[in-house]
């Protein structure tokens, strides 16, 4: 059950997003603005924001630690108290005692501007994330719209550097060299054949929405990310439900480790003494009594009966005693053929002329202290009838 609860979890962390493909309408920022909302809609507006910077990182632990709060103590210097950005997280992996992926950072002005233009019903992602399927995830997109070109380089679609250059500072095709130039700066290499260039008014609403569902498919780290404020603020709600629910599950496991070791101690310690607790009755009852008895029970019961002065011993004299005086009260046509003396029961065998006389006898034994209980009684030939009574101390007759 624990690890079941456990999987659920995980499986709603960011870095293990569904894929969304169907689902979800892609859009330029143009383009939403006039577009009518459609129910159960999902929408992605690629946006070339111009403040946008993305950081790669790498920490040694997994789930079990909040990584919003290891991000913000990493850029304090950028997130800290009134700072102007605002920070997504992109995981591209997160196992048991790792994760990493990019910390991504845009000016909050710019994501309110764009959310006071489009509304807040869209998730905001960077516009060249959306065509890295066009590169296979390794490469250059650059994407140009608004007086500036967005260039974005990629490893297996994690990003390692982006920058907007105005159209002032260069054209589409000089941001691809600088690109190309500081890739081979920081030891890494971009491709001729990697490198593709979009123009916002250029790409077709098709082409767009195929490249976006390519890289949703392809990268639910991209899929979970989003610029916007509402998404910022869901980011943050999830990552605190996660710390809490790791915290609740540690609490409930250790406990259940705890109740688990107690139960199993409980049974090894029965499983070994069974035997002494079955014997325990009959040894403490030969130590207080200084006699052995196959149910002790029975025979404490008996002695305390007989101090009280509850019922008879099954003495042999006191057997005699008590139906030699209840036979005075029986009729002179019963005989006694046998008498069976025994420490737990006593047997007596007759014969009589009618069953009130029987009745008669067992009432007269009762009240001398006997438990009676008739037993076998069978017709005589010739008239008559032949009974059996059994005798134990008072209270105990079956």
């Amino acid at each position: 059950m624990l690890k079941d609860f456990r999987d659920k979890l995980n499986s709603m962390i960011p870095a293990e997003a569904p894929s969304f493909h169907g689902k979800v309408k892609f859009y330029t920022a143009a383009r939403l603005a006039e577009a009518p909302l459609s129910p159960g809609e999902r929408r992605v507006c690629c946006v070339p924001f111009r403040t946008a910077a993305a950081y790669p990182f790498s920490f040694p632990f997994g789930r079990k630690v909040g990584l919003r709060g290891a991000l913000e103590l990493k850029f304090r210097a950028l997130t800290g108290a009134g700072a102007a950005l605002s920070m997504a997280a992109q995981v591209t992996e997160r196992g048991a005692s790792s994760t990493r992926g990019a910390a991504w950072f845009a000016s909050r002005a710019e994501i309110e501007d764009y959310e006071k233009r489009l509304g807040d019903k869209a998730a905001f992602i960077p516009a060249p994330l959306a065509m890295l399927s066009e590169t296979d995830g390794c490469g250059l997109v650059v994407w140009r719209e608004g007086g500036c070109s967005c260039a974005l380089w990629a490893e297996d679609y994690e990003p390692r550097l982006y920058r907007c250059f105005s159209d002032g500072e260069c054209a589409p095709d000089e941001a691809v060299r600088w690109m190309r130039g500081y890739a081979q700066s920081a030891g890494g290499e971009i491709a001729a054949e990697n490198v593709r260039i979009f123009d916002a008014d250029g790409i077709s609403p098709a082409e767009l929405q195929r490249a976006g569902e390519a890289t949703f498919a392809a990268s639910p780290s991209i899929a979970a990310l989003d610029f916007s404020n509402s998404g910022a603020s869901a980011a943050e709600r999830r990552e605190s439900f996660f710390a809490s629910a790791f915290s609740a599950l540690r609490a409930v496991t250790a406990a259940g480790v705890f109740c688990l070791a107690l139960s199993l101690l409980l049974l090894v310690q029965n499983v070994f003494m069974k035997d002494s607790f079955a014997s325990a009755p009959s040894e403490i009852y030969s130590l207080a009594l200084g006699e052995e008895s196959r149910a002790p029970l029975t025979s404490v019961t008996r002695r305390l009966r007989a101090v009280s002065g509850g019922g008879v011993q099954l003495s042999f004299d006191g057997v005699l005693a008590g139906v030699a005086a209840a036979w005075k009260s029986a009729p002179d046509t019963m005989r006694l053929d046998a008498l069976r003396y025994g420490i737990e029961r006593t047997e007596l065998e007759g014969r009589a002329q009618k069953t009130d006389d029987i009745q008669t006898l067992r009432e007269a034994l009762s009240k001398n202290g006997f438990s009676v209980r008739l037993g076998d009684v069978q017709q005589i030939p010739g008239g008559g009838m032949r009974f059996s009574l059994h005798l134990t101390e008072g209270g105990r007759a079956k």
